[in-house]
């Protein structure tokens, strides 16, 4: 009898077909999916002087992250590019690396990370929209509260988590595509004069400078993430260790399949199981919180692996020493009061220049601060956190600040 399977999931193992240019696209928005129309818009793109970037991606749906479509605007076009036909990208590669072409992102860290990785794509020369709103010390600097109050432009977020891996693309899909970069240069226009108002522009550079640097990491699978399941707090010993081996044959299964874990089975599914704990088919169909056709599609190996959970026995939970922050050692009592100090000055320098407070510095950065037993502008240079620029900002302040707190009584 043939198993009850995802409709989605069988949609993900077909390849993409050939493209075909959407129904619905935006007015002035061109779609690229051939080699051909690739190669006409790029003596545009070169010559353009100033490009904006966005990619969309199918972080939500599968196992392994790829770019699914990319976006690039110029003062008087907007190009939605198809890299799921396999075109080859190095043009626009060549384009990014070239430090005569400004290339502008919003939040652009997991554009350029995955374009790097995927593509091989190196970057220079670039302005990131969110960044420098942050640096400006803007409350909202989120790209549709940014279009909406800058550009009266509503951008809907619901289409963030859309599978943009599916073809066709919605209407909604591409409309919201389209304005991720439509309006970008000019609002790049905007910060980057009120960053040269306010004196802010070499600090924005640095931020600009090491996003070019972003990297990529591929899905790792946490050991620990099972001891969050939901409930997992009270389970016995042997559900635990059916939990843990549950969650591990999730992986493998996403693996495969190149699925998110969570679209395999989520969290409280897994939870149900190992609180049941089935020995049979229809104990296992009769768990409650799971579709049943999950439930059949993968029965045999769910059942497998809670009898091989059983035969290892329970797990008994870790006795671990205390940690901090991040897995960190506590602080000792000395360094604590040097930290307290650190966020009390953060948090006035912070007030003073109408940032938040991590744009001063972060909560980590000023625990390795506290760590320190002889701090130097040298050796805050090697805080990760501490730019050149926070150094020469901040360096004199940060060195009285821990001079006196540690100062004897």
């Amino acid at each position: 009898m043939a198993q009850p399977s995802d409709p989605s999931e069988a949609a993900r193992t077909i390849p993409p077909p050939m493209s075909v240019p959407p129904l619905h696209l935006p007015p002035g928005v061109s779609w690229i999916d051939t080699q051909d129309a690739l190669a006409e818009v790029l003596p545009e793109l070169r010559a353009a002087g100033e490009i904006a970037i966005d990619t969309e991606a199918d972080s939500y749906y599968v196992y392994r992250v790829k770019v699914c479509l990319l976006q690039v605007s110029t003062r008087s076009s907007d190009y939605l590019i198809d890299p799921l036909q396999g075109l080859d990208l190095s043009a626009i590669g060549q384009v990014c690396a070239d430090p005569r072409v400004l290339k502008v992102f919003h939040a652009g860290a997991n554009d350029v990370a995955l374009l790097r990785h995927h593509h091989g794509f190196v970057f220079q020369n670039l302005f990131d929209t969110m960044l420098a709103a942050q640096v400006l010390g803007l409350k909202r600097p989120g790209l549709a509260a940014l279009l909406k109050e800058r550009f009266d432009v509503e951008q809907k977020k619901t289409y963030q988590t859309s599978d943009w891996g599916q073809r066709p693309l919605s209407e909604g899909q591409l409309q919201y595509a389209a304005a991720d970069t439509r309006f970008l240069l000019e609002l790049k226009d905007q910060l980057d004069a009120e960053l040269r108002e306010k004196g802010r522009f070499e600090e924005a550079l640095e931020d600009f400078d090491r996003l070019r640097a972003a990297e990529h990491a591929e899905r790792a699978y946490d050991p620990d993430a099972f001891r969050r399941a939901p409930g997992a707090h009270a389970f016995s010993p042997i559900q635990l260790r059916v939990l843990q081996e549950l969650y591990l044959l999730r992986d493998r299964i996403a693996a495969r399949r190149d699925r998110s874990p969570h679209r395999i089975f989520p969290d409280h599914a897994l939870a149900a199981l190992a609180f049941a704990q089935p020995s049979n088919r229809e104990a296992l169909r009769a768990v409650r919180g799971v579709p049943r056709w999950q439930l059949e599609r993968d029965e045999n190996e769910l059942l497998e692996t809670i009898a091989a959970a059983h035969a290892k026995g329970p797990l008994l939970r870790e006795r671990r020493p205390p940690r901090g922050i991040n897995g960190e050692l506590p602080l000792a009592e000395e360094d604590k009061r040097v930290f307290e100090a650190l966020r009390q000055w953060r948090r006035t320098r912070a007030t003073e220049r109408d940032v938040e407070e991590s744009r001063v510095a972060t909560t980590g950065t000023l625990r390795l601060i506290a760590r320190e037993r002889q701090v130097t502008h040298e050796r805050l240079l090697g805080v990760p956190g501490m730019s050149p620029f926070r150094v020469r900002e901040y360096g004199d302040e940060i060195l009285r600040v821990v001079a006196e707190a540690r100062r004897p009584g």
